[in-house]
């Protein structure tokens, strides 16, 4: 009787810490995940930023086209950057699920030989 509550008692910290790691798991992938796509958003806004800033050193725009380009280059990096959490919560989700999927019941116990 003893020995029965200890084994469900193990098998219920064994499950525990399997749900804990597939968590965590879950939760660093959608924190690479996002990080990753604020290093792809913010790498794009420099390179077109930078390309902007060549054609001010060439001459070769007027300022009112330069605000306009620079206004729209912001734009777009903010909205990307709002868009990442939300990016990150579906994937977290999407790890939780695929992780989480049930084996199904087992049919038979182990038990203990006398």
């Amino acid at each position: 009787m003893a020995s029965e509550t200890s084994s469900k008692q193990s098998e219920g910290i064994q499950n525990l810490l399997i749900e804990a790691a597939r968590t965590e798991l879950a939760a660093m992938s959608a924190a690479a995940k996002f990080l990753a796509g604020w290093a792809e958003s913010a790498d794009k806004y420099t390179q077109a930023m930078s390309d902007e800033l060549a054609r001010i050193s060439e001459g070769s725009t007027t300022s009112n086209e330069i605000i306009g380009r620079v206004t729209d280059l912001t734009r777009e990096y903010l909205r990307n950057l709002t868009e990442l959490p939300t990016v990150a919560v579906r994937h977290f989700s999407s790890e939780i699920e695929k992780l989480a999927k049930p084996q199904g019941k087992r049919t038979r116990s182990a038990r203990a030989k006398d």
